[in-house]
């Protein structure tokens, strides 16, 4: 059986499926291949067909020695490539007759059976076309448009030997083996491509090892391990491969972007608030299209009504067009008040997010004045005490100008809010109050009433006309309300951006007026975290090569905080503590390895892996906290502290307790 008709048993599949289930299959309008659903394709193979899905499997480097002809795998050995193989006695398998067309209920009889094992019926492999079946699938794989795109990376049109290899290898292993290519490979990776979780890099999961020091062996370590748990994208079944992962570059977010991009998105952002603002202008003032055709129907019917109307009452005609002529003139005037009020609710919106962020401001330039005022002067020349008083009277001087921004703000947004509750009132009395719309048209619902009942011969041409209103007004009330949200929405993220822009001008005014980091050094904590890791040693003791597990327990027990990799690994953890304005960072501030010597009690060094050879310092690099004396700590104390682990690329970055 070719691969053509295993697609076609797979959609009468689906037909029966469909019956028997909730789900509405598309087999119609598709053929029902395996790219639209793979799981359910897997179960034909397995529970319908009873076959043993091992038997569809491939060697990837006999793959990897195939011809690419057209995007497509040929194997030049193979002179039938009629992709077939045998299935025992199996009703939901259509069989191909002598001119090419499908019976619908014939079978493959007498075919070899694969003893396996919960299989009596299993599917059986003629020699070789066990490969031929599996060739096909990728073929037809190769061919669905949406899998093409994404594995044709140089846009040629035409999938190559690069692509293809690249493809497999990002597969290969979905079902726990990587040295063939198999269907559980093949329908993960479908999966994968259906929940747009697809990557052509297999995402590895980084390890966790416990950390290593200077010259010696690493310690005992969990292995790397990609297994993953069940429920993952791309996954058909356990296996020990990474689950596939978007290969689609991401968007950046408004915290990763720099000044100048945020006012490039801005500029955007408020160009696209000001379209959906014209379109919701354009809804209430009337001059949107299709209000503009729907108002030439409400006429035409109108013109209708009033000649059927004068025929038999010209004074109740005229009575009715007078009526009209203020529904729509107070209608008129309730539009442009909802246009008012619209605009005035950017305006609040707008109002609303300036006083915030004139807080934000305020209170970032009153957590640097405090950190300031709270700086250890004592190892500070008179030079350096005159400049921080300086920078003190700058700041004290800018928070007052702050605290009067941050006031007039608050006025303007309260104006704002005030302003929109009046017109939001006067909104109402137009609706509501005496002469409003809602009595003008309840008098007309009762002349209406009456022409009804005096002259029923016209009451079609009333209901034309009314049903032309009705038809305006669903389409005005439905316009609006998403017009409405559009403009709401596109508001809101202007207030994002212009957020973003102050919190980026808050972070510049905080480094502006912040203290050398080397001065913000706080001589007592780094007493603390010294005097914590002594008291490590006294209760786990000293020890070589253990050097990150020292200081990690040295972290837990001064601060409650559990971190673990090697040394390498540490800057990313310091960083950590320094977003968390624990410590800053003062690498700069010490350029020589010589200069480690001249540390202050409570410092953390982090060395990097190195170029060098031999496992220790060299592959794991190091972390430390300096005595104050030249010395350091980490799972034993040394006189000396390290100024080299060895390796032609020794790189290092300091941390001080703030």
């Amino acid at each position: 059986m070719n691969f053509e008709t295993l697609k076609l048993g797979f959609k009468n599949y689906l037909e029966e499926l469909k019956e028997t289930s909730n789900k509405d299959y598309n087999v119609e309008s598709s053929e029902a291949s395996i790219f639209m659903y793979a799981n359910e394709f897997k179960n034909y193979i397995t529970d319908e067909l009873n076959c043993d899905t091992s038997i569809f499997s491939k060697s990837i480097n006999d793959i990897l020695k195939m011809d690419i002809v057209n995007g497509k795998l040929v194997d030049p050995n193979e002179e039938n490539s009629g992709d077939s193989f045998n299935i025992s006695d199996n009703e939901n398998v259509p069989e191909e007759s002598v001119d090419g067309e499908i019976a619908a209920d014939a079978s493959i009889e007498n075919a070899p059976v694969v003893d396996t094992e919960g299989a009596d019926n299993a599917v059986a492999p003629e020699e070789g076309n066990n490969e031929n079946i599996l060739t096909s699938i990728l073929n037809n794989l190769f061919e669905d448009e949406s899998v093409k795109g994404l594995l044709d990376t140089d846009k040629s049109g035409d999938l190559n030997d690069e692509e293809i290899q690249t493809f497999l290898d990002a597969i290969k292993g979905i079902d726990g083996n990587e040295e063939d290519i198999s269907l559980e490979d093949i329908l993960g990776a479908l999966q994968a491509i259906q929940d747009e979780s697809f990557s052509l890099e297999p995402e590895v999961e980084e390890p966790e090892v416990e950390e290593v020091d200077d010259v010696q062996q690493p310690q005992s370590a969990q292995q790397p391990s990609n297994v993953s748990s069940g429920g993952n994208a791309g996954r058909t079944s356990g296996g020990n491969v990474a689950p596939l992962q978007s290969s689609q570059p991401q968007e950046k977010t408004l915290v990763d972007m720099t000044k100048e991009e945020l006012n490039s998105e801005l500029n955007k952002a408020q160009s696209d608030l000001s379209t959906k603002q014209d379109t919701l202008s354009s809804l209430l003032d009337g001059s949107d299209s299709k209000i503009q055709d729907l108002q030439g129907n409400i006429d035409e019917a109108y013109e209708a009504y009033q000649e059927q109307l004068k025929l038999v009452d010209e004074d109740l005609a005229k009575e009715v067009d007078e009526l009209k002529t203020s529904i729509d003139d107070k209608q008129a005037e309730i539009d442009a008040k909802e246009l008012e009020i619209s605009n005035q609710e950017t305006v609040v919106s707008n109002a609303e997010n300036s006083y915030n962020n004139a807080v934000s401001t305020r209170e970032t330039l009153e957590s640097s004045l405090s950190s300031l005022k709270s700086a250890d002067r004592s190892n500070m020349d008179s030079d350096k005490q005159a400049e921080l008083d300086s920078k003190i009277a700058d700041l004290e001087q800018k928070i007052e100008t702050a605290k009067k921004a941050e006031t007039e703000a608050k006025e303007a947004w309260d104006d704002a809010k005030d302003k929109l509750k009046q017109l939001e009132d006067d909104k109402t009395e137009l609706e509501t109050g005496e002469g409003g719309l809602e009595e003008l048209e309840s008098q007309m619902t009762e002349l209406e009433e009456r022409i009804a009942e005096e002259h029923p011969q016209i009451k079609q041409y009333m209901d034309d006309y009314n049903d032309a209103k009705e038809d305006l007004a669903t389409y005005k009330d439905s316009a609006i309300s998403t017009a409405k949200a559009d403009v709401v929405q596109a508001q809101d993220y202007v207030n994002e951006i212009n957020t973003a822009i102050n919190e980026v001008e808050n972070k510049e005014k905080a480094a502006e007026y912040s203290l050398n980091p080397k001065d913000q050094y706080n001589s007592e904590e780094g007493q603390r975290l010294v005097d914590t890791a002594m008291d490590m040693l006294a209760k786990y003791g000293s020890s070589t090569g253990y050097c990150a597990t020292g200081v990690s327990r040295t972290m837990a027990m001064a601060y409650g905080i559990s971190m673990g990799g090697n040394g390498c690994d540490w800057d990313s953890n310091m960083d950590q503590l320094v977003s968390k304005g624990m410590f800053v960072e003062v690498t700069s501030e010490y350029p020589s390895s010589g200069d480690l010597t001249s540390l202050p009690a409570g410092a953390v060094v982090c060395w990097e892996a190195t170029t060098g050879t031999g496992g220790g310092g060299y592959e794991y690099g190091h972390v430390t906290i300096a005595d104050g004396n030249g010395g350091e700590i980490s799972d034993h104390h040394a006189s000396n502290i390290y100024q080299t682990i060895g390796g032609r690329s020794d790189t290092y970055r300091v941390y001080i307790p703030v």
